[in-house]
């Protein structure tokens, strides 16, 4: 149920509960997320506990990972806000103020990533160590070709129900095109350091490379190889390796 013009909020402190407003879609969030804050705040305004704070994200990664699991076995559209806090254990009110169904999916895709539900630049992450610190190219290839394919694998079954959703509800697609711009922007500035370095070859601009290499480690490609061709994980890493270094350097 979305925000009716009569909607009226439960007195929750005025004005410092304004955010809470905004990022709930309905009446119902709201209340439980209000309700749920202000149960910690204490002699200093908009105080709201550590302890409580790191439970509340406990329970935000128990939530999407129960969903990660459902979505990758049955499928977006088979899958119930009911089920998913049954598999988590909570109540369906505690999916509900993580945010629309279909924010879930790219939720999941971060969590499933890095284990970290936040857009975080790749190259910065500590995953990225090995790429940061090669020391020439065929270094840099197979560093990135370990790491792009742990997260096509880990990654595979909710970027399948995410696809397939985003053809059929314009919504679940713009959630889509957001993270797809997020991993451009990734491999972008994983050009834009090869460039730096005077690795990244010069008969090709910089912007075409940054789009054959979104296309060659997109997801969909590791999905075909692996589960319709049946090649093995190891063999898709070795094949990205080669088919890295062609791109980038040659």
């Amino acid at each position: 149920m979305d925000w009716d013009a009569g909607d009226e909020v439960a007195s929750h402190g005025g004005s410092s509960f304004d955010g809470i407003r905004l990022a709930c879609d309905n009446i119902d969030q709201y209340n439980v997320l209000a309700n749920f804050c202000r149960r910690d705040m204490v002699s200093e305004p908009h105080y709201v506990s550590p302890l409580r704070a790191r439970q509340a994200a406990a329970t935000r990664q128990l939530v999407i990972t129960a969903a990660a699991e459902l979505f990758a076995a049955q499928g977006y559209g088979r899958t119930s806000l009911r089920q998913i806090a049954q598999s988590a254990g909570v109540a369906v009110e505690t999916v509900r103020v993580q945010g629309r169904k279909r924010s879930l999916l790219a939720a999941a895709v971060r969590i499933l990533s890095f284990g970290r539900d936040v857009d975080e630049p790749v190259l910065v992450a500590p995953e990225a160590d090995d790429l940061r610190a090669a020391s020439n190219p065929d270094e840099f290839a197979l560093a990135a070709a370990r790491l792009l394919t742990g997260l096509a694998s880990r990654t595979v079954g909710v970027w399948r129900a995410f696809v397939s959703a985003a053809a059929d509800d314009p919504e679940v697609d713009a959630e889509l095109a957001q993270v797809q711009a997020l991993i451009r922007s990734n491999l972008g500035s994983a050009v834009e350091l090869l460039a730096d370095r005077g690795w990244l070859r010069s008969d090709i601009e910089p912007d075409e490379i940054t789009v054959n290499l979104w296309l060659l480690v997109s997801t969909e490609n590791y999905d075909k190889l692996t589960g319709r061709l049946d090649w093995s994980v190891q063999r898709y890493e070795q094949w990205l390796a080669r088919a890295l270094s062609d791109l980038l350097f040659r």
